[in-house]
Protein backbone atom coordinates (compact mmCIF):
# COMPACT_ATOMS: atom_id res chain seq x y z
CA UNK A 1 0.00 0.00 0.00
CA UNK A 2 1.36 3.51 -1.13
CA UNK A 3 1.64 5.89 2.20
CA UNK A 4 2.44 9.50 1.53
CA UNK A 5 5.52 11.46 3.66
CA UNK A 6 6.24 14.65 3.95
CA UNK A 7 9.47 15.76 5.58
CA UNK A 8 10.12 19.63 6.15
CA UNK A 9 13.53 20.84 7.00
CA UNK A 10 13.82 23.91 9.68
CA UNK A 11 17.44 23.65 10.35
CA UNK A 12 17.56 27.18 8.50
CA UNK A 13 15.34 28.37 11.15
CA UNK A 14 17.62 27.83 14.19
CA UNK A 15 18.85 31.02 15.16
CA UNK A 16 15.22 32.12 15.47
CA UNK A 17 15.05 29.67 18.10
CA UNK A 18 18.42 30.24 19.56
CA UNK A 19 18.44 34.29 19.75
CA UNK A 20 14.49 33.97 20.12
CA UNK A 21 15.55 37.07 22.76
CA UNK A 22 17.72 38.55 20.57
CA UNK A 23 15.69 40.18 17.93
CA UNK A 24 18.75 42.15 16.76
CA UNK A 25 21.28 39.55 16.36
CA UNK A 26 22.89 39.41 13.21
CA UNK A 27 21.98 35.70 12.78
CA UNK A 28 18.34 36.44 13.09
CA UNK A 29 18.68 39.62 11.08
CA UNK A 30 20.42 37.78 8.33
CA UNK A 31 17.12 35.19 8.18
CA UNK A 32 14.50 37.98 8.21
CA UNK A 33 16.00 40.25 5.88
CA UNK A 34 16.43 37.16 3.29
CA UNK A 35 14.88 37.79 -0.03
CA UNK A 36 11.85 35.11 -0.96
CA UNK A 37 11.25 36.09 -3.86
CA UNK A 38 11.80 33.02 -6.40
CA UNK A 39 12.94 34.51 -9.75
CA UNK A 40 11.76 32.16 -12.90
CA UNK A 41 12.62 32.29 -16.29
CA UNK A 42 9.30 30.92 -17.64
CA UNK A 43 7.42 33.04 -19.69
CA UNK A 44 3.70 33.04 -18.32
CA UNK A 45 1.50 33.72 -21.73
CA UNK A 46 3.90 31.14 -23.95
CA UNK A 47 3.49 28.67 -20.71
CA UNK A 48 -0.56 29.04 -21.16
CA UNK A 49 -0.50 29.24 -24.91
CA UNK A 50 1.69 26.17 -24.76
CA UNK A 51 -0.72 24.28 -22.28
CA UNK A 52 -3.77 24.94 -24.50
CA UNK A 53 -1.56 23.81 -27.66
CA UNK A 54 -0.49 20.54 -26.35
CA UNK A 55 -3.87 19.80 -24.55
CA UNK A 56 -5.82 20.30 -27.99
CA UNK A 57 -3.62 18.52 -29.78
CA UNK A 58 -3.59 15.38 -27.82
CA UNK A 59 -7.08 15.12 -27.74
CA UNK A 60 -7.53 15.29 -31.57
CA UNK A 61 -5.27 12.80 -30.88
CA UNK A 62 -6.83 10.75 -28.81
CA UNK A 63 -3.70 10.52 -26.60
CA UNK A 64 -3.95 11.09 -22.49
CA UNK A 65 -0.06 11.90 -21.70
CA UNK A 66 2.76 14.11 -23.78
CA UNK A 67 5.57 17.33 -22.85
CA UNK A 68 6.75 19.98 -23.86
CA UNK A 69 10.07 22.13 -22.83
CA UNK A 70 10.77 25.62 -24.59
CA UNK A 71 13.86 27.13 -24.28
CA UNK A 72 15.62 29.81 -24.56
CA UNK A 73 19.04 28.58 -26.36
CA UNK A 74 21.23 31.26 -26.30
CA UNK A 75 21.20 31.64 -22.17
CA UNK A 76 19.31 28.01 -21.06
CA UNK A 77 16.28 29.70 -19.75
CA UNK A 78 13.26 27.56 -20.02
CA UNK A 79 10.59 29.93 -21.53
CA UNK A 80 7.86 27.24 -20.86
CA UNK A 81 7.71 23.57 -19.33
CA UNK A 82 4.35 21.80 -19.65
CA UNK A 83 3.38 18.36 -18.86
CA UNK A 84 0.26 16.75 -19.54
CA UNK A 85 -2.25 15.47 -18.25
CA UNK A 86 -2.54 18.30 -15.39
CA UNK A 87 -3.20 18.72 -12.05
CA UNK A 88 -7.12 19.65 -11.47
CA UNK A 89 -7.85 23.11 -9.44
CA UNK A 90 -8.63 20.77 -5.99
CA UNK A 91 -5.66 18.08 -7.14
CA UNK A 92 -3.84 21.28 -7.07
CA UNK A 93 -4.86 22.59 -3.78
CA UNK A 94 -4.37 19.79 -1.97
CA UNK A 95 -0.76 19.48 -3.52
CA UNK A 96 0.00 22.93 -2.06
CA UNK A 97 -1.05 22.78 0.95
CA UNK A 98 -0.19 19.16 1.44
CA UNK A 99 -3.17 17.98 2.58
CA UNK A 100 -4.08 14.73 0.53
CA UNK A 101 -5.04 12.23 2.24
CA UNK A 102 -4.20 9.71 -0.81
CA UNK A 103 -0.79 9.07 -2.26
CA UNK A 104 0.19 11.45 -5.19
CA UNK A 105 -1.77 10.10 -8.55
CA UNK A 106 1.62 9.08 -10.40
CA UNK A 107 -0.12 10.22 -13.53
CA UNK A 108 0.84 13.87 -12.75
CA UNK A 109 4.40 13.14 -12.80
CA UNK A 110 6.11 16.42 -14.02
CA UNK A 111 7.04 14.70 -17.87
CA UNK A 112 8.88 17.83 -18.95
CA UNK A 113 11.56 17.39 -16.43
CA UNK A 114 11.87 14.30 -15.09
CA UNK A 115 9.82 12.11 -17.18
CA UNK A 116 12.63 9.98 -18.80
CA UNK A 117 11.58 8.04 -22.17
CA UNK A 118 13.63 6.22 -24.77
CA UNK A 119 14.70 9.39 -27.16
CA UNK A 120 14.33 6.97 -30.09
CA UNK A 121 15.86 9.10 -33.30
CA UNK A 122 15.81 12.29 -32.03
CA UNK A 123 18.94 10.80 -30.29
CA UNK A 124 20.50 10.67 -33.43
CA UNK A 125 21.55 14.40 -32.91
CA UNK A 126 23.67 13.26 -30.37
CA UNK A 127 25.55 10.44 -31.90
CA UNK A 128 26.02 12.71 -34.82
CA UNK A 129 27.50 15.20 -32.36
CA UNK A 130 29.64 12.49 -30.72
CA UNK A 131 30.73 11.58 -34.29
CA UNK A 132 31.93 15.29 -35.39
CA UNK A 133 33.98 15.58 -32.14
CA UNK A 134 35.71 12.41 -32.59
CA UNK A 135 36.33 12.73 -36.29
CA UNK A 136 34.80 16.15 -38.54
CA UNK A 137 35.25 13.73 -41.40
CA UNK A 138 33.10 10.97 -40.42
CA UNK A 139 30.19 13.29 -41.87
CA UNK A 140 31.16 12.17 -45.23
CA UNK A 141 31.49 8.23 -44.25
CA UNK A 142 29.00 6.46 -45.85
CA UNK A 143 27.28 2.67 -44.45
CA UNK A 144 25.16 1.08 -46.41
CA UNK A 145 21.51 0.33 -45.53
CA UNK A 146 19.97 -2.86 -47.29
CA UNK A 147 17.20 -5.05 -47.98
CA UNK A 148 17.10 -7.88 -45.21
CA UNK A 149 16.53 -11.21 -45.72
CA UNK A 150 12.51 -10.96 -44.50
CA UNK A 151 11.99 -8.42 -46.31
CA UNK A 152 12.64 -5.17 -43.75
CA UNK A 153 15.48 -2.56 -44.65
CA UNK A 154 18.48 -1.82 -42.33
CA UNK A 155 21.73 -4.00 -42.15
CA UNK A 156 23.45 -6.84 -39.99
CA UNK A 157 25.60 -4.85 -37.48
CA UNK A 158 27.72 -7.32 -34.78
CA UNK A 159 25.54 -10.37 -36.03
CA UNK A 160 22.33 -8.58 -35.35
CA UNK A 161 19.43 -7.66 -37.79
CA UNK A 162 18.81 -3.60 -37.17
CA UNK A 163 16.00 -2.41 -39.40
CA UNK A 164 14.21 0.82 -40.25
CA UNK A 165 10.76 1.75 -39.74
CA UNK A 166 8.09 -0.52 -40.95
CA UNK A 167 7.22 2.13 -43.52
CA UNK A 168 10.42 2.29 -45.36
CA UNK A 169 9.94 0.06 -48.23
CA UNK A 170 12.61 0.62 -50.31
CA UNK A 171 16.83 0.56 -48.49
CA UNK A 172 18.17 3.95 -48.12
CA UNK A 173 21.35 3.15 -50.21
CA UNK A 174 24.78 4.20 -49.83
CA UNK A 175 24.07 6.86 -46.85
CA UNK A 176 26.29 9.49 -45.18
CA UNK A 177 25.56 11.99 -41.69
CA UNK A 178 22.91 14.43 -44.14
CA UNK A 179 21.25 11.54 -45.58
CA UNK A 180 20.94 9.59 -42.48
CA UNK A 181 19.61 12.40 -40.71
CA UNK A 182 17.33 13.46 -43.18
CA UNK A 183 15.69 9.82 -43.63
CA UNK A 184 16.28 9.13 -39.96
CA UNK A 185 18.59 5.48 -41.03
CA UNK A 186 18.78 3.36 -37.95
CA UNK A 187 20.82 1.28 -40.45
CA UNK A 188 23.57 4.27 -41.10
CA UNK A 189 23.62 5.42 -37.07
CA UNK A 190 23.81 1.84 -35.87
CA UNK A 191 26.94 1.14 -37.66
CA UNK A 192 28.66 4.84 -36.73
CA UNK A 193 27.92 4.42 -33.48
CA UNK A 194 29.31 0.70 -33.31
CA UNK A 195 32.08 0.87 -35.78
CA UNK A 196 33.50 4.64 -35.64
CA UNK A 197 31.98 6.62 -32.47
CA UNK A 198 32.86 4.01 -29.99
CA UNK A 199 31.22 3.64 -26.75
CA UNK A 200 33.33 5.94 -25.40
CA UNK A 201 32.85 9.08 -26.96
CA UNK A 202 28.93 8.77 -26.91
CA UNK A 203 28.62 7.71 -23.44
CA UNK A 204 31.09 10.94 -23.15
CA UNK A 205 29.15 13.20 -25.31
CA UNK A 206 25.73 11.83 -23.56
CA UNK A 207 26.79 12.50 -20.52
CA UNK A 208 27.19 16.26 -20.91
CA UNK A 209 23.84 16.57 -21.89
CA UNK A 210 22.69 14.97 -18.76
CA UNK A 211 21.19 11.88 -20.98
CA UNK A 212 21.88 8.10 -19.55
CA UNK A 213 22.71 5.82 -22.12
CA UNK A 214 23.51 2.34 -20.29
CA UNK A 215 22.33 0.54 -16.92
CA UNK A 216 24.51 1.10 -14.90
CA UNK A 217 25.36 4.49 -16.62
CA UNK A 218 28.88 3.33 -17.81
CA UNK A 219 30.47 2.90 -21.63
CA UNK A 220 31.54 -1.17 -20.70
CA UNK A 221 27.66 -1.30 -20.65
CA UNK A 222 27.00 0.58 -23.23
CA UNK A 223 29.08 -1.20 -25.36
CA UNK A 224 26.57 -3.95 -24.96
CA UNK A 225 24.25 -2.37 -26.78
CA UNK A 226 25.77 0.21 -28.90
CA UNK A 227 24.42 -0.48 -32.21
CA UNK A 228 20.79 0.08 -30.91
CA UNK A 229 21.85 3.12 -28.44
CA UNK A 230 23.59 4.85 -31.25
CA UNK A 231 19.50 5.80 -32.84
CA UNK A 232 18.14 6.17 -29.45
CA UNK A 233 17.08 2.57 -28.42
CA UNK A 234 18.71 0.21 -26.19
CA UNK A 235 19.25 1.29 -22.94
CA UNK A 236 19.11 4.79 -23.63
CA UNK A 237 16.43 6.88 -21.55
CA UNK A 238 15.83 10.95 -21.40
CA UNK A 239 13.59 13.94 -20.33
CA UNK A 240 12.20 16.68 -22.61
CA UNK A 241 14.36 18.99 -20.81
CA UNK A 242 17.57 16.49 -21.94
CA UNK A 243 16.06 16.81 -25.35
CA UNK A 244 15.89 20.29 -25.36
CA UNK A 245 19.26 21.08 -24.57
CA UNK A 246 20.48 19.02 -27.27
CA UNK A 247 18.37 21.50 -29.70
CA UNK A 248 19.70 24.23 -28.04
CA UNK A 249 23.20 23.06 -28.39
CA UNK A 250 23.12 22.88 -31.80
CA UNK A 251 21.22 26.59 -32.42
CA UNK A 252 23.37 27.96 -29.93
CA UNK A 253 26.45 26.84 -32.30
CA UNK A 254 27.92 24.17 -30.37
CA UNK A 255 27.64 25.86 -26.91
CA UNK A 256 24.79 23.56 -24.42
CA UNK A 257 23.14 25.82 -21.98
CA UNK A 258 22.82 23.99 -18.64
CA UNK A 259 19.18 24.90 -18.69
CA UNK A 260 17.58 26.28 -16.01
CA UNK A 261 13.98 27.52 -14.53
CA UNK A 262 14.95 29.51 -11.21
CA UNK A 263 17.36 32.22 -12.04
CA UNK A 264 17.99 34.00 -9.28
CA UNK A 265 21.87 33.42 -6.83
CA UNK A 266 20.63 30.55 -5.58
CA UNK A 267 20.08 28.25 -8.47
CA UNK A 268 23.76 26.68 -9.24
CA UNK A 269 23.22 25.68 -12.63
CA UNK A 270 23.67 29.08 -13.56
CA UNK A 271 26.49 28.39 -15.42
CA UNK A 272 28.13 29.34 -18.85
CA UNK A 273 26.89 27.16 -21.87
CA UNK A 274 29.56 24.61 -22.46
CA UNK A 275 31.29 23.66 -25.76
CA UNK A 276 30.51 20.34 -27.38
CA UNK A 277 31.66 21.37 -30.91
CA UNK A 278 33.19 24.53 -33.09
CA UNK A 279 30.25 26.44 -34.85
CA UNK A 280 31.01 25.50 -38.20
CA UNK A 281 30.06 21.55 -37.42
CA UNK A 282 27.45 22.70 -35.03
CA UNK A 283 26.00 24.74 -37.85
CA UNK A 284 26.93 21.56 -40.32
CA UNK A 285 24.28 19.89 -37.81
CA UNK A 286 21.53 22.62 -38.57
CA UNK A 287 21.62 22.37 -41.92
CA UNK A 288 20.93 18.59 -41.66
CA UNK A 289 17.75 19.15 -39.46
CA UNK A 290 16.75 21.62 -41.77
CA UNK A 291 17.14 19.46 -44.40
CA UNK A 292 14.51 17.17 -42.32
CA UNK A 293 12.12 19.87 -42.26
CA UNK A 294 12.36 20.46 -46.27
CA UNK A 295 12.87 17.43 -47.71
CA UNK A 296 12.72 14.71 -45.07
CA UNK A 297 10.76 12.88 -41.84
CA UNK A 298 9.57 16.36 -40.87
CA UNK A 299 7.89 17.25 -44.02
CA UNK A 300 4.79 18.34 -41.88
CA UNK A 301 6.53 21.60 -41.04
CA UNK A 302 7.81 22.74 -44.77
CA UNK A 303 5.12 24.92 -45.15
CA UNK A 304 5.87 27.25 -42.06
CA UNK A 305 6.58 30.57 -43.00
CA UNK A 306 8.79 30.30 -39.77
CA UNK A 307 12.01 28.43 -40.26
CA UNK A 308 12.16 25.23 -38.27
CA UNK A 309 15.11 23.11 -37.99
CA UNK A 310 14.09 19.80 -36.22
CA UNK A 311 15.02 15.97 -36.11
CA UNK A 312 11.89 13.42 -35.61
CA UNK A 313 11.87 10.50 -33.24
CA UNK A 314 9.99 7.39 -33.02
CA UNK A 315 11.03 5.47 -29.82
CA UNK A 316 9.53 1.91 -29.96
CA UNK A 317 8.37 0.37 -27.24
CA UNK A 318 8.12 -3.75 -26.52
CA UNK A 319 4.42 -3.43 -25.65
CA UNK A 320 2.84 -0.02 -26.66
CA UNK A 321 2.61 1.94 -29.46
CA UNK A 322 5.76 4.02 -30.30
CA UNK A 323 6.41 7.56 -28.48
CA UNK A 324 6.65 10.36 -30.91
CA UNK A 325 9.21 13.23 -30.28
CA UNK A 326 10.41 16.16 -32.48
CA UNK A 327 13.39 18.20 -31.14
CA UNK A 328 14.70 21.14 -33.13
CA UNK A 329 14.77 25.05 -33.00
CA UNK A 330 13.21 28.58 -34.99
CA UNK A 331 13.79 30.48 -36.78
CA UNK A 332 16.51 28.47 -38.69
CA UNK A 333 19.27 30.71 -40.11
CA UNK A 334 18.85 33.63 -37.46
CA UNK A 335 21.85 36.44 -37.64
CA UNK A 336 21.80 37.53 -33.88
CA UNK A 337 18.20 37.30 -33.70
CA UNK A 338 16.36 36.06 -31.16
CA UNK A 339 15.63 32.35 -31.30
CA UNK A 340 13.51 29.25 -29.35
CA UNK A 341 14.58 25.09 -28.60
CA UNK A 342 12.00 23.15 -27.87
CA UNK A 343 11.53 18.97 -27.15
CA UNK A 344 7.81 17.82 -28.05
CA UNK A 345 6.82 14.43 -26.70
CA UNK A 346 3.70 12.59 -27.60
CA UNK A 347 3.42 9.28 -25.66
CA UNK A 348 2.47 6.36 -27.71
CA UNK A 349 2.20 9.00 -30.55
CA UNK A 350 3.98 6.48 -32.82
CA UNK A 351 5.34 8.85 -34.92
CA UNK A 352 6.89 12.36 -34.25
CA UNK A 353 6.94 13.42 -37.86
CA UNK A 354 2.52 13.01 -37.60
CA UNK A 355 2.03 13.74 -34.23
CA UNK A 356 4.71 15.42 -32.50
CA UNK A 357 6.11 17.45 -35.43
CA UNK A 358 2.81 19.63 -35.89
CA UNK A 359 2.29 20.67 -31.93
CA UNK A 360 6.43 22.31 -32.60
CA UNK A 361 4.60 24.47 -35.46
CA UNK A 362 1.96 25.55 -33.50
CA UNK A 363 4.46 26.62 -30.56
CA UNK A 364 7.09 28.24 -33.27
CA UNK A 365 4.07 30.26 -34.77
CA UNK A 366 2.77 31.49 -30.85
CA UNK A 367 6.21 32.14 -30.31
CA UNK A 368 6.20 34.82 -33.07
CA UNK A 369 2.84 36.01 -32.00
CA UNK A 370 4.38 36.73 -28.79
CA UNK A 371 7.58 38.52 -29.71
CA UNK A 372 9.59 35.87 -28.66
CA UNK A 373 11.10 35.18 -31.76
Amino acid sequence: QLTTRIRRDYRALIPLLRHRYEPENPAVKAILNTPRDIHMSIDAALQLRTSDILGRHLTQLGKQEGAVVIMDPATGDTLAAVSYPWPSQAQFASLATGSQASPPDPNLLDRARFGLYPPGSSFKIVTAIAALRKDPSLAQQHFDCIRLPDGRVGNIVWKREIRDDIKDTHPHGSVDMQKGIVVSCNAYFAQLGAHSVGAKMLYDTASELGISVAQPNTPEKLQQFLPQASYGQGQVVASPFQMARVAAAIANAGNAPQGRWIIDETNPRVRPPQQLLPAPLANQIAGYMRSVVTSGTGSALRSSTIPIAGKTGTAELAKAPSHAWFIGFAPYGAKNGKQIAFAVLVENGEYGGTAAAPIAGDIVAAARQLGLI
